[in-house]
């Protein structure tokens, strides 16, 4: 006969990881969500928010791998919108604008009650009028004003879109 049983996720580790990240001890929040991940099954319900957490706790610590991790866990994820936060917070870091915001918007896409989302969207999401309305969004004289009149996005941190 065969035993079986269900692995419960360390919730205690998870709340500790959670507040260490929000303390900006990204360190620390690595290694809780690296053992919350490691008892968990693949399969598990939580197992995508605990490794979109782990990988952008790696991000902000410099690991590049942290990045690969968050967009692993978003593509096979169907409700948390926190998963598809963590990826825009994770791609932000990194400097990929345009794949922050594209995560942004497929997290509203499945978790559109989402408040953390509809917040980061407001911070980083602004597209003005185009400047030369009489030519398309895409020319390039529109894009390359565009450009140099957007925000700089120095006010916004990968903290201020998670908190």
């Amino acid at each position: 006969m065969y035993a079986i049983y269900e692995v419960v996720m360390n919730t205690e580790m998870y709340e500790i990881g959670l507040k260490a990240l929000e303390a900006k001890d990204y360190k620390a929040a690595a290694r809780d969500f690296a053992i919350v991940k490691r008892e968990l099954d693949e399969h598990d319900e939580h197992y995508n928010s605990v490794a979109s957490y782990l990988g952008l706790s790696q991000v902000l610590i410099s690991n590049r791998n942290g990045l690969l991790l968050c967009r692993d866990a978003a593509s096979s994820e169907t409700r948390d919108g926190d998963v598809f936060l963590n990826l825009a917070c994770a791609e932000w870091q990194c400097n990929n604008r345009k794949r922050a915001i594209d995560a942004i918007r497929r997290g509203c896409e499945i978790d559109a009650e989402n408040e953390r989302l509809q917040r980061a969207s407001d911070l980083i999401d602004s597209r003005k009028r185009s400047l030369f309305q009489y030519l398309p969004r895409r020319h390039s004289l529109n894009r390359a004003f565009g450009r140099l009149f957007r925000r700089t996005g120095d006010d916004v941190d990968v903290h201020s879109l998670l908190y």
